[in-house]
This record gives C-alpha cells, structure tokens and sequence, in this order.
C-alpha cells in the first residue's frame, strides 16, 4: 500500500553548469531558478514493526535502487524494503554469537552482490548471506597484513567498505579519543595493505568536544564518510568542504578544494575540547552547529552530477526552542568542479540519510513511528 502525505518541511535540490563559468559569474548558476515539489511516502509494514530507533544509519541501498536494506540493532535484523512497491519485503535474521554471530553491537554494514553483507562489529567481522550464514571471515588486525603499522586503539572496521571488485578493502583506521584518521586499503587475498595519509581530514580533529563529569562522559567528533562511486573512494568530512578522490585502479589521490562563495569553506576559530558540565557542552557544541557543516556527496544517475547538503543551525534564544537551520545546496561535475551553490531560504531541517533515485532526492523521515520518505522531484 503507498500513502501520499503532505510534507511541510520543504527541502529542495539543484543541477548545475560548468566550474569555469560558476568562478567568475553566478548567473550560469541553474540553482537560483531551482523550483519544485515534495511529498512523503510511507512504507506499508504489513502487521509487522520495522525498529526505527537507529534510524538509516545502518542501511544500504542495492545498485538498481529496487531494494533498501535497513539493520536494526535490537533484533539483530536486516528489513529487506521493496522500493518499487513501498512494502516492507522481509527481515533476514542474523545471530549475535556462535560461530555465525555478527557481535552484540554492529558498526558497519555493507549490501554486497547476490544478497551477501559485509557486517562488522566490535567482536568480529565477516561476510555473510542473506540467511545469517558467515561465508567468509574478515581479518581486521593489523598485524594480519604486511605494510599496516597502527596503533592498537586505531579499529580498522571505522567506515569499513569492500570495493565493488571485490579484491580490497577500505576503511579510516585513526584514534577515537583524537579524531584524527588515516585511509587503509587492506588486500585480503594477499594479506597485504598500506595506509596513506589524508591530512585534510584531520580538520574534523580540531573541533572535538569530550564531556567528563562525576555522573558521565560524552564526545562529539565531527563525521568523516568514505563512499565507492563509480569504482572511485570519495573521503569527506563534516567540518570542511575538502574531499579527496582515490582511484584505486590507478592508486591516485586527489584532494578537492571549491571556491565557495555562499558560505566558508571550513569550520573555523577555537573550542574547549574537554568540559566539565552540560552548559559548557551547550555552549561549545553552539560555537559547532551554529557554523557550516557538510554532508555527505550525493551522486544523481539521472543528472551525471553530485550533489551535497550543507547546514548551519539558526542560534536559539531559549534552550527549549526547537532546531532551526540554514540549508545549502551544492553542485558538482563528475570531476568535482563546483557549478552551484544556493540557499534554501524555506528550508529549516536538515534532510536526513538521503539517497537519489529515478532522479528524485528520497530523506528519510519517521512518520509516526513508520518509516517514510520525503521525496522531492524538482525542475531546473
């Protein structure tokens, strides 16, 4: 069944020209003309109950963009979505111990062919099928491949991601505590590996934030995300606009600066990175959100362009007062050449866990507690 919603939080999306023409003039800029609609779609469980408490933060969508495939951590199940069909399709069981299990608590999950996952937690990590069987284990020691020199407390499952060939993995090994990370590119096969160094990213460090006090202890690190497109690693991060592209068919990498003009390219100025009390918190974590931040690249199979989300919160008069945030809409070429940039002035949320397809921008929303889509179709 597919229900048709009015979506009042109205989020838009963009496409784009040439970098060359956007750097002098903005009036090549198809962003500032950008009209369109959303509606929010929800998907029909049937009598069962998908575990939205995670979110999509685990989740992985297959490459002809049919199927989405959500873990949740209570059940230890992965919800198969039929994204055709708006229906909740089936959940695939996986066991926490044993000689299959995936650990009590996962960290990554990846959708590989034929129904396979690449699943990792704090216990173990492995390859699995679609009926919890473990096919394959995953080594993630360093001192299992030749050539990787880390230190014990850098886990090398963080974004953890097997490439599209098959033959290697990825992930951002670094230390937690210091925010500080490193790629690994980890042959399996040949037990061999190499970290590169990819010190852009070490802008997410800067802006660490730990809460000590007698009742408890939280940190705040900015994100980085590592994604596969188009057989290339896209590494970027929350606190700057800089991405690196590796080609690891041609183990060349390349670091990407844009010459933003809406907004600065990076969060800037000094924080307590150690405080001692929840207004402290408050009042550092403020110094963070009410500045740019930037999500993850989007890739649009439709358009042959990236995309990607920035957002800055609106500072609060009252602590009570709900979230308020500026949101901006980046364009770019398949060679990252920034082509567009806009404010979205109706805008007030930030999208969240957003994918493309058919052309369409798809956030996830919950929906009294089912999950739903807002799915905006735009007009360039």
């Amino acid at each position: 069944m597919r229900k048709l919603l009015p979506f009042l939080m109205l989020i838009a999306l963009a496409s784009c020209g040439e970098k060359s023409s956007f750097e002098k003039t903005n009036s090549d800029n198809i962003l500032k003309n950008l009209t369109y609609s959303v509606d929010t779609i929800v998907v029909d469980p049937g009598e069962e109950i998908i575990d939205l408490s995670g979110g999509l933060r685990l989740s992985s969508l297959s490459d002809d963009k049919k199927k989405l495939y959500i873990f949740t951590q209570k059940e230890h199940q992965i919800a198969v979505i039929d994204m055709e069909d708006l229906a909740l399709e089936e959940f695939l069981t996986f066991e926490t111990e044993g000689p299959n299990g995936i650990g009590q608590y996962v960290q990554t999950m990846q959708l590989l062919a034929d129904e396979k996952f690449l699943i990792s937690s704090f216990q173990t990590c492995g390859i699995f099928n679609r009926n919890g069987i473990k096919i394959q284990d995953v080594k993630l020691k360093p001192e299992d491949y030749s050539g990787i020199d880390i230190e014990d407390e850098s886990p090398m499952n963080h974004k953890l991601i097997q490439s599209s060939d098959t033959k290697l993995l990825f992930s951002l090994p670094g230390n937690f505590m210091k925010g500080a990370r490193d790629l690994a590119i980890l042959n399996p096969e040949e037990q061999s590996g190499e970290i590169i160094d990819i010190p852009a990213m070490d802008k997410a460090a800067d802006f660490r934030i730990i809460l000590q006090s007698k009742d408890m202890m939280s940190i705040y690190i900015e994100e980085v995300n590592l994604q596969e497109i188009g057989e290339k690693l896209y590494i970027s991060n929350t606190a700057t606009s800089d991405i690196y592209r590796y080609d690891y068919q041609r183990d060349s990498l390349t670091l990407f600066q844009f010459p933003h003009q809406l907004v600065p390219p990076a969060k800037t100025g000094t924080i307590k990175s150690t405080v001692s009390s929840q207004e402290e918190w408050r009042n550092e974590m403020e110094k963070l959100s009410t500045q740019i931040g930037f999500e993850k690249l989007l890739w649009d199979d439709s358009s042959n362009h990236f995309f990607r989300i920035g957002r800055k919160n609106l500072p609060k008069e009252k602590e009570e007062d709900p979230t308020k945030s500026e949101i901006y809409l980046f364009a770019y070429s398949p060679e990252l050449n920034l082509i567009g940039e806009k404010l979205l002035d109706e805008v007030s949320q930030v999208p969240n866990s957003t994918f493309f397809k058919d052309g369409k921008l798809y956030s996830y929303v919950n929906v009294e507690d089912e999950l739903g889509f807002a799915v905006f179709t735009f007009d360039f």
